[in-house]
């Protein structure tokens, strides 16, 4: 259960919305008693998947508009009405990668960024792998890329890999492997 909010919330009206998102903006009285407005970004529920085959990682590669570049990251994606967040991330895991997992593991939650993102995202951890048929989005273009383990640890330092959910989930999973 979440302890009561410090941000006293006096109105909001929605500025925007699409299928995925809806923008809010909030009049609120900050926890330091100051009135002030806040943008808050409804995304609804979303799971992340960290796949594990062998020695590799098998990541997303693409294009995102805000960071204007083909970004490597886990798959993810927002749930359905109803949807559980682990049915979520293995719909998510056929769709973008056209993989299935036998193994299911949960790695907790991250907040994207806590300041004006609405949900965090439900991590888990795939494993134990089959090839089906991808059902990408229409507007989505992702391709899979293997990336030994090691190596994504190196990419995620040295900026190859700068999407910050990808890296909790890289982190999540070298504290439980060991």
């Amino acid at each position: 259960m979440r302890p009561p909010s410090r941000y006293r919330r006096l109105a909001v009206r929605e500025a925007y919305r699409n299928p995925w998102v809806v923008v809010e903006v909030h009049d609120v009285i900050h926890p330091t008693g100051a009135a002030g407005e806040h943008v808050l970004i409804a995304t609804g529920r979303a799971s992340g998947v960290l796949v594990v085959d062998g020695d590799d990682f098998v990541l997303a590669r693409q294009p995102r508009f805000a960071a204007d570049a083909a970004v490597l990251e886990i798959v993810k994606g927002g749930a359905g009405e109803g949807e559980t967040a682990l049915a979520c991330a293995q719909r998510e895991l056929r769709e973008e990668l056209g993989l299935e997992a036998q193994l299911w593991t949960p790695l907790g939650h991250v907040h994207e960024i806590p300041s004006i993102v609405e949900h965090p995202v439900t991590l888990f951890l795939a494993r134990d792998l089959r090839s089906v048929e991808s059902a990408q989005e229409h507007v989505e273009a992702i391709v899979g890329e293997r990336i030994a383990i090691d190596d994504a640890y190196r990419a995620a330092v040295d900026g190859r890999i700068d999407d910050a959910v990808t890296i909790a989930a890289l982190l999540r999973f070298r504290m439980l492997e060991g």
